[in-house]
């Protein structure tokens, strides 16, 4: 009989043991009530002590690109990128078209913080007549595959890259 009394008394103690840690893992203490027991871990220090937001090294810049194509016939094309703004970007690829031999440099397209290609068809190694095609992406090769595509899908003919760049945004720290 005493060894069954001993036996009941080492399992209320067991029991009671486990009931007071309520299986949480160590650095954690139970919470919870009503039958829904939790763990949550164990504060550190004192809780409204909190540290400030981390403060920023910089700030990102929009980068701009432009293309400027000739419509006086002379086929020059003109191209900017990593200008500051749009309009300097426009600026410099109506510049660079002129430069290249155009009479009526006009806008085409715009972009910023991104990839861009430029397609034209071709026969013979030459220049043909048809439509340009524009792309712009983040990966400069997937931008220049899609505009060779789409420019041999638009003109059904042999097209090839004739501008791909990227204008990516300058980090300035303060």
């Amino acid at each position: 009989m005493k060894f069954g009394w001993a036996l009941i008394f080492s399992a209320l103690c067991a029991a009671g043991a486990a009931k007071a840690e309520q299986g949480c893992p160590p650095g954690q203490y139970p919470i919870g009530g009503q039958g829904v027991a939790a763990c949550a871990p164990i504060p550190q220090g004192n809780s409204e002590q909190t540290a400030p937001p981390p403060r920023p090294l910089g700030k990102w810049i929009k980068t701009w690109g432009a293309v400027a194509l000739d419509e006086s016939g002379a086929g020059a094309v003109g191209v900017a990128s990593g200008e500051r703004s749009k309009r300097e970007a426009q600026k410099a690829a109506l510049s660079s078209c002129l430069g290249a031999g155009g009479k009526d440099c006009r806008d085409w397209v715009t972009y910023f913080n991104q990839c861009a290609a430029v397609a034209e068809p071709y026969k013979d190694g030459k220049s043909s007549d048809g439509k340009l095609q524009f792309s712009t992406g983040a990966a400069l090769e997937k931008v220049t595959a899609k505009a060779e595509k789409d420019c041999t899908g638009a003109n059904n003919s042999s097209c090839r890259v004739i501008y791909s760049n990227c204008s990516d945004p300058i980090f300035e720290k303060f």
